[in-house]
């Protein structure tokens, strides 16, 4: 290793004759710390990149502390990534350059410091370095001494602490169904962080875009729930954006899996979530069965799902709207009928598209769709071995309206 002194000798009779070991470290803030020590650590090689390298402590040289050491850490870093170390050396009010700090690191509390690199400092004094992806809350410092322990500096140290985002499993349910979805604020995997805010959003796979955040707020224990039914496989992102000289946390990812229910001959009510239909009595029966939603809900908010298993064969019917789906049913109490939906909307299945019990099918449509005076599905069920549409009045919306009682009971229990 390459020593420069920095004064000669004689300068060294002028200095304090007594040291000081003092470790500083914060969670809410940027840490810069400047202390006399008593223990210097014995100097290593100089390579660029020595992290890893072993640094025991060894008892102060005779002479005092000639140059002190200032170092700045954030208080906080992102769980796995690195944080950046500078050092500022100087004598007095004299910035000293051209000379190499050693950075070191161990865990809070250990004896044995990790050489984490080295850098030699610029005109101002100054020397910065990265360290290495941080996982755990890890103690940094950093020194200066020569060869000869003549010129040597104190050890600055500081804690750099770690913001985690804990989150409840991955699941798979069944269409509709309510799932609690948690986040858990953390500082190095233990302590929970209360009453801070964090985001919650939704996209439908890894390829797509997520949706504008929710905000939801930890409680005492750094917990933060949201309650939320699902139609469809969606990804949960939840994430702490940093506030209050925080770091921000890592997105956490919940995958709700959302499967049909498996075929059993039976009959699914047709709307995704049952909850959302009106009351069997504010239901009329027409070619099929009128059902309305709470609220006149239409679009996006009022999803329609295949009642049993089949394949798509026509789109669009006269007085029923250009989307109307039909389906010829392969499974349940109508299996080689058709079953069309009236009055839709948009349509998330094509023409030959096989769909089982419980799929997204369409949406309702808003407004007036066919004849229509407002939003409503029309459910009906064809003849066997009828035409794709569709039924007489009366015909069959008795056994349609059977059917659909009896699917919403069972939903609903």
């Amino acid at each position: 290793m390459r020593v420069h002194r920095v004064f000669p000798a004689a300068v060294s009779g002028h200095l304090p004759s007594r040291a000081r070991l003092v470790a500083v470290g914060s969670v809410c803030a940027a840490a810069v710390v400047t202390a006399p020590v008593a223990v210097l650590l014995t100097a290593s090689s100089a390579a660029a990149d020595t992290t890893g390298t072993t640094v025991s402590s060894s008892p102060a040289p005779a002479t005092p502390a000639l140059a002190q050491v200032t170092l700045v850490a954030p208080a906080t870093v992102t769980k796995g990534l690195p944080a950046r170390l500078t050092a500022r050396l100087a004598i007095g009010p004299l910035a000293l350059s051209g000379r190499t700090v050693q950075f070191v690191a161990r865990a809070p509390g250990a004896t044995t410091w990790g050489l984490v690199a080295t850098a030699t400092t610029a005109r101002s004094g100054m020397a910065s370095v990265v360290s290495k992806a941080i996982t755990r809350p890890t103690e940094f410092g950093a020194y200066y001494s020569d060869i000869s322990g003549v010129v040597h500096s104190n050890t600055a140290t500081t804690i750099v602490h770690t913001i985690d985002m804990g989150h409840s499993a991955s699941v798979t349910v069944a269409t509709n169904a309510a799932v609690t979805i948690v986040g858990h604020l953390l500082e190095d995997g233990v302590h929970g962080i209360a009453s801070q805010v964090v985001k919650v959003s939704l996209r439908g796979s890894s390829t797509s875009s997520w949706s504008a955040p929710l905000s939801l707020r930890t409680n005492s224990s750094g917990i933060a729930t949201w309650v939320k039914r699902f139609t469809r496989t969606t990804q949960v992102g939840i994430r702490f954006p940093g506030a209050n000289g925080l770091a921000a946390s890592p997105l956490a990812i919940v995958t709700v899996t959302v499967k049909a229910p498996a075929s059993t001959g039976g009959f699914v009510f047709p709307f995704a979530n049952p909850r959302q239909a009106e009351p069997v009595g504010n239901w009329t029966l027409d070619q099929g069965v009128d059902v309305f939603a709470n609220g006149n809900a239409c679009g996006a908010s009022a999803i329609l799902v295949a009642v049993g298993d089949g394949v798509v064969i026509q789109e669009g019917i006269s007085g029923f709207g250009p989307t109307a789906p039909v389906i010829r049913m392969t499974s349940g109490p109508f299996r080689g009928r058709n079953v069309y939906y009236g009055h839709t909307g948009h349509v998330y299945v094509p023409v030959g598209a096989q769909v089982r019990a419980g799929q997204r099918l369409a949406q309702i449509g808003c407004g007036s769709v066919g004849y229509s005076s407002g939003p409503h599905l029309e459910i009906g069920v064809g003849e066997p071995g009828g035409p794709p549409c569709c039924p007489g009045f009366g015909q069959t919306s008795g056994s349609m309206l059977s059917q659909l009682k009896a699917s919403l009971r069972a939903a609903l229990s």
